[in-house]
């Protein structure tokens, strides 16, 4: 045998794989049949060589590894560059979660190449030189990269081997695979990408003789039972099989269909005589079903077609969808009509409220009640004030009270007055205070004296509702009347400021006519109305608090104002009907729901919503409407929303975050903005009218973030959300985390939240998060923070630890990993569960992942309290956190705590005879 072969040249196709492979065996066979057909024995063309020569030659051609000079080392180490860095697996839009282990149960579907589309890619790879095989390649990675997949996209190719024209006519198995790794970065076009491939393909053919499994063994990637390493889609362009000819017989081929599936996808392409081609896509039916299987054809099909019609193109602007695919997207893109009322503002709602029922009861708070025309009264008197000195449309007034009836009143007071309020909580000022004070520049605020105390230095002009002293007199019955510039609905309502991802809050403005057409719609959907009352426990710092105050004071329902929900906890008795909560606030209600059995509807928001939370709220209130929002402050509180009105939903799963508001689109766009279809996951966009104007005072982040709808009506935009979602077969958006949620640990890529359902569904666990902390040697590692069930006590430090730690009342670190190991693939499974008696919750009752302690025992000595107020603190802490014992060292965040549970500690030890703030 000759060493080594020859180079193919630029455009000559790799030896294909498949039927050329069968040629000699069937060839062989041919001979056989027809010499003892005619009673004489085969006469065979003498070999050159034998497979057992082929053998030898492998090994001597590739050399010894441990040889820098050697074949096998040089192949070896263009492989290690080739496939570095590549993230495993491919994240393919699966029907089913993938199992730890494969089963290797596999299905077929067959689909043809049309002969005019199979000639205008064999045109195109005459014309660029190139085989069919890269062109049906390059296509395949464009569809994957549509369908969610990225733009890394490595593919598997099986390569027939005989690299020597002596191995020819050798019956053997000479197969190799390879990989090819094709490259989508920066949106080329397709006859950009058609050279990518072929740079690729020529220079893994040059590097095919080191067999795949030696590849793996050598460079070892992280393994899983999971998925194949390196790849789990794979592409065949095979030569047809030719007539078979034996004399006096008719001859049919058929294929064996096995049941079994290598890969997860297999696209086996051969050649027919029609002058098109007949694939076999195989597919592993523990991943996906039929319908999907079939509709990722069609699609191959389509684009393959788009493609070779426009090569000019950016692939990213491919359209993957038909026409009816589209039509069924738009249907759940854009709801019904919106209602009337989007010339109308927030003072109109609640004053035409005012007239229609003035004696009602609008405000609850601390067991006093305001009337809607005594409350209607105190917000004139302060929009007159503002007025007087000069505020109208346009303008921001800084609202920072307690949490009283005056923050109310405040609120509306400033809305009458045509300007928008800057919300300022008492209780969460610190060193974004000076920053919101930069960037707002109110021109006014309404205060009281001792908040205005707490607030940095500045040159605001401050409106005391405790010192009406200061305020002008009354003047003629005219100008009592009058309270300012009445807004139009295009003007500022409020700018609410949140977390920025560089650390500096942004704020977030929002008009008249988005809350008015989102509080119109909501307010149906809860059931809000005459008789009605809203728990209404949101810091004004946050937008939930604009639904649970306007959704009843538009109504004529009430708003009973409260701490914080978990105010709840301490009544012995509720008499409302609708509460409004994150859902890890009502987890920690559920068990005090009895306390309210009036309670009809619970309306959730901020978080992804636990099936099994739904089934715990329903077994505690029978026949309650749950109703899932989800929005962000860049639009009205809520841009979706569903009923939860089936409880099908497994453990681990979370509930839909439904349909748009009237009035709102929502888009699942995947790249170059175009739409996705069905169970594929993109980002989530909104727009329509409840949408904000962007960020206040910040032109350049608001076009990174809010950009033109090329769905809507002309001029109109839409908001990134940066949320990963998919619409469901039943039209509803399913929320599968944030676009940052997607961590990369060891190579692999993982989404959090699944982690998080695997571990809740473990009857001892209540909450689960999970994130990816780096490790001292440089790496990453899974973390999992976890909530026992019951009593959720821990260990002396308070926060667990990693390790067999074994947790009273619920189970060991061990066990969790066990559990989660026997539902997840093992690269999925976390490096450390660590115990907390609750997870520390922010203002709003969202989870504070800057709060997670690192992953070790927080103390490593106890010291115990030494006073009298050191041990009634301890035991606060303890009973609120559900720990064992807190020692004076222990920090209060690093064990669970956060800022709603400050407010019961303070009351335990207050109820002990000890007074504290919580500050």
């Amino acid at each position: 045998m000759r060493t080594p072969r020859p180079h193919p040249g630029p455009g000559r196709p790799p030896h294909r794989p498949g039927r050329r492979v069968a040629g000699p065996l069937l060839r062989d066979l041919t001979t056989a049949y027809t010499a003892r057909r005619d009673h004489h024995a085969p006469r065979w063309q003498p070999l050159p060589v034998q497979y057992a020569d082929y053998t030898l030659w492998q090994q001597d051609v590739l050399g010894q590894e441990s040889d820098p000079d050697s074949l096998a080392a040089r192949q070896l180490d263009y492989w290690r560059q080739a496939l570095a860095d590549l993230a495993q697996p491919l994240a393919l839009p699966t029907d089913h979660p993938r199992p730890r282990t494969v089963s290797s149960r596999g299905d077929l579907v067959e689909f043809p190449l049309e002969p005019g589309l199979l000639r205008a890619v064999e045109k195109l790879a005459a014309e660029q030189d190139i085989t069919v095989s890269m062109v049906m390649q390059s296509a395949l990675a464009v569809l994957l990269h549509h369908l969610g997949c990225g733009d890394d996209i490595p593919l598997g190719a099986p390569i027939a081997g005989r690299t020597d024209e002596d191995l020819r006519d050798l019956v053997g198995f000479f197969v190799n695979t390879w990989v090819l790794r094709v490259d989508l970065s920066g949106n080329p076009t397709f006859l950009q990408l058609l050279h990518r491939v072929r740079e690729r393909a020529l220079a893994a053919y040059d590097n095919q003789d080191m067999p795949f499994e030696r590849l793996v063994e050598r460079l070892n990637p992280d393994r899983s039972t999971a998925y194949h390493p390196f790849f789990q889609v794979m592409l065949a362009w095979q030569e047809p099989l030719g007539e078979l000819h034996f004399a006096g017989l008719d001859v049919t081929s058929q294929t064996l269909e096995t049941g079994t599936a290598k890969f997860d996808l297999f696209f086996n392409m051969i050649p027919d005589s029609s002058g098109g081609a007949g694939v076999r896509l195989e597919y592993a039916t523990d991943l996906f079903d039929q319908d999907t299987v079939r509709a990722l054809a069609a699609r191959f099909v389509r684009v393959l077609a788009r493609l070779t019609a426009d090569t000019a193109r950016g692939v990213s602007s491919i359209d993957v969808l038909d026409d009816s695919e589209r039509d069924q997207l738009l249907t759940f893109t854009t709801p019904a009509a919106a209602p009337h009322g989007s010339g109308q503002t927030v003072p109109d709602l609640f004053e035409a409220q005012v007239r229609r029922t003035p004696d009602a009861p609008a405000l609850v708070c601390q067991g006093r009640t305001l009337t809607y025309r005594a409350l209607d009264e105190r917000a004139t008197r302060i929009a007159r004030e503002l007025t007087r000195r000069g505020a109208g449309p346009e303008d921001l007034v800084l609202l920072a009270l307690p949490r009283t009836e005056d923050l109310v009143a405040g609120l509306l007071g400033i809305l009458k007055s045509g300007a928008g309020y800057v919300p300022m909580d008492p209780q969460y000022l610190s060193a974004r205070a000076r920053t919101i004070l930069d960037e707002a520049a109110p021109r006014f605020a309404v205060t009281d004296t001792a908040t205005w105390q707490d607030m940095p230095p500045n040159t605001v002009e401050a409106l005391h509702l405790d010192d009406r002293a200061l305020w002008s007199a009354p003047g003629t019955a005219q100008e009592r009347a009058a309270h300012g510039t009445a807004p139009a609905p295009g003007n500022l309502a409020y700018v609410m400021y949140t977390s920025g991802s560089t650390g500096t809050p942004k704020g977030a403005a929002i008009t008249h006519r988005g809350v008015v057409d989102g509080i119109r719609a909501l307010a149906r959907t809860v059931g809000a109305g005459p008789g009605r009352r809203i728990l209404a426990g949101t810091s004004v710092n946050f937008d939930v608090s604009v639904f649970e105050l306007l959704s009843a004071l538009s109504t004529g329902g009430t708003a009973e104002l409260v701490p914080n929900a978990l105010a709840l906890a301490e009544r012995d008795h509720w008499d409302g009907h609708i509460i409004s909560a994150v859902p890890s606030v009502l987890g920690e209600l559920v068990g005090h729901l009895d306390k309210a059995p009036d309670v009809d509807t619970v309306v959730l928001a901020g978080d992804v919503l636990p099936a099994r939370l739904v089934r715990q709220v329903r077994e505690a209130l029978p026949g309650v409407n749950i109703v899932n929002s989800y929005g962000q402050s860049e639009s009205f509180y809520a841009t979706t929303f569903t009923l939860t009105a089936t409880d099908d939903l497994p453990d681990g799963d979370v509930t839909p975050i439904g349909s748009p508001l009237p009035a709102m689109r929502a888009y699942v766009l995947g790249p170059g903005l175009a739409p996705v279809p069905h169970g594929v996951v993109g980002e989530l966009y909104v727009a329509g009218s409840c949408l904000g104007r962007g960020y206040h005072g910040r032109p350049a982040l608001t076009a990174d973030r809010y950009v033109a709808d090329p769905y809507g009506p002309a001029g109109e935009r839409m908001y990134r959300t940066g949320d990963l979602a998919r619409w469901n077969t039943d039209g509803h958006l399913e929320c599968v985390g944030r676009g940052d949620g997607q961590v990369k640990v060891r190579g692999f890529r993982i989404e959090t939240a699944e982690v998080e359902a695997a571990i809740t569904q473990h009857p001892g666990i209540s909450e689960a998060v999970v994130i990816s902390r780096t490790v001292p040697s440089g790496g990453r590692q899974l973390v999992a923070y976890v909530v026992h069930t019951g009593e959720g006590a821990v260990g002396d430090d308070g926060a667990g630890g990693i390790g067999d730690v074994d947790v009273q009342s619920g189970a060991s670190a061990a066990e969790l990993r066990k559990f989660v190991a026997a539902r997840l693939p093992d690269y999925m499974v976390p490096s450390a569960f660590v115990a907390l008696g609750r997870l520390p919750l922010g203002p709003t009752g969202k989870l504070d992942r800057a709060a997670l302690p690192e992953p070790e025992f927080q103390g490593e000595t106890y010291r115990r309290p030494r006073t009298e107020a050191e041990t009634v603190i301890a035991a606060a802490y303890a009973d609120v956190l559900g720990v064992e014992r807190v020692g004076i060292d222990d920090d209060f965040f690093a064990i669970g705590g956060d800022s709603l549970r400050s407010i019961q500690v303070v009351a335990r030890a207050r109820a002990r005879g000890l007074n504290l703030t919580t500050r």
